[in-house]
């Protein structure tokens, strides 16, 4: 699955998503973030009621985090926000200046750091999705 197919899963998207925490493993070139994000329509009530997950990503190909802009260097509390969108690698620094390309059926996205006001990019072979915490039903 892409990260677009991901992304369109959700009423809300990964807009306004919380990164809890990322994993990294070269070994088996899968990273895996650990995060917040709202699962219900924009016009529940239960709009801004978050669910944890776990996205992972699998057969990387690349992961960038660039550094917080100079006056975001103080963390602002035990998560960062971010926004979830779509990224052609064809715009990305290094793929640019080095006139890379990637496979074929490879999908590329970048969050943008609220906190930070950077991104995080990352490129791989495909995605999945889990859950990890239940939400309270709508209507509940």
């Amino acid at each position: 699955m892409t990260f677009e197919e991901l992304d369109q899963r959700f009423p809300n998207g990964f807009d306004d998503a919380e990164i809890l925490g990322l994993t990294v493993d070269y070994q088996s070139r899968t990273a895996t973030l650990q995060i917040s994000l709202r699962g219900n329509l924009p016009n529940s009530p239960y709009r801004d009621q978050y669910r944890q997950a776990k996205l992972t990503a699998r057969d990387f190909y690349y992961l960038s985090i660039e550094p917080p802009d100079s006056d975001h260097l103080r963390p602002q509390g035990p998560q960062i926000t971010v926004d979830g969108l779509p990224e052609d690698p064809a715009n990305f620094p290094l793929f640019e200046h080095l006139k890379l390309t990637l496979p074929a059926g490879a999908f590329c996205c970048r969050f943008y750091v609220h906190d930070w006001n950077s991104f995080i990019h990352l490129a791989a072979k495909n995605a999945e999705f889990i859950w990890t915490e239940d939400a309270v039903a709508e209507g509940d």
